[in-house]
């Protein structure tokens, strides 16, 4: 899989050490600033490429940090205020990482999401940072929810790509339309096989859902991502990402946990 460096807490000397084996935690502060993630469109071919991402429009709220960790009592869903507006619950026992990001990078390019939850965490020994499943959610800027949704279903390719070994089969299935806070969304399903394997408790496949939905602050659209690592011990049902994903409200702005609407 691509190189995976998660935000967690370590001092800069043993981040730039770290940086050059792969798979192993990049450390950062439980709340880290603007993580990198909100995309500009991608320019047509034979057109100069954007280096930064068009304004948001006027009076448009924008958070330069994620919200604060909500506590719940055990046993219950966990919700995680994203910095876009947006609201999601994971079940109850996953690890609610929701002031930190991951990025997956396999050759110069890379993928990024905050708003982190996951699954599993170090079930491979072998293999440092290691998940069953993740959670996570980022901004596109510049492109309207269907853009953005193929966009980002794109991006399995460079979160299961590994540089040393050939691509794996990454397959589409036909985008649905679905409801997200009273507003349209669009989601894309891909399956993924023929995952190189470093160790031999890596998973070789993985299913990796995107939601785009209107966002209410920081971008205008906000991408919602779940992978589920298939083929291991542990793994989890597809039914689980539906799970999740209809938990995806609009934040309430009061006391800064969802409201279900």
């Amino acid at each position: 899989m691509g190189l995976r460096k998660k935000l967690l807490g370590l001092a800069v000397s043993l981040v730039a050490f770290n940086a050059l084996l792969w798979g192993l935690p990049k450390i950062a502060p439980e709340v880290p600033e603007r993580y990198e993630g909100i995309m500009a469109a991608t320019p047509p071919p034979g057109t100069a490429a954007k280096t930064t991402a068009p304004p948001l429009p006027p009076g448009f709220p924008s958070m330069e940090r994620p919200p604060p960790k909500i506590v719940v009592p055990d046993g219950q869903p966990q919700p995680i205020d994203t910095k876009f507006g947006l609201t999601y619950d994971i079940p109850a026992d996953w690890r609610n990482f929701s002031g930190g990001y991951v990025t997956w990078t396999t050759g110069d390019e890379s993928v990024t999401y905050g708003a982190i939850g996951d699954f599993g965490y170090k079930y491979c020994p072998e293999t440092d940072g290691s998940t069953l499943a993740e959670s996570g959610m980022t901004g596109r800027n510049g492109m309207d929810v269907y853009a953005a949704a193929l966009d980002a279903a794109r991006g399995a390719e460079i979160i299961f790509g590994d540089t040393t070994a050939p691509p794996p089969v990454v397959a589409f299935a036909e985008p649905t339309e679905v409801e997200v806070a009273g507003q349209r969304a669009v989601r894309y399903t891909v399956s993924v096989t023929g995952i190189h394997q470093r160790q031999l408790c890596d998973p070789t496949e993985a299913i990796f859902d995107v939601v785009a939905m209107t966002a209410y602050a920081t971008a205008p659209v906000a991408v919602f991502m779940i992978e589920l690592h298939q083929d291991v011990e542990g793994a989890l049902d597809h039914s689980v990402a539906d799970q999740v994903i209809s938990t995806i409200r609009r934040t309430d702005s009061k006391d800064g946990v969802g409201n279900g609407t």
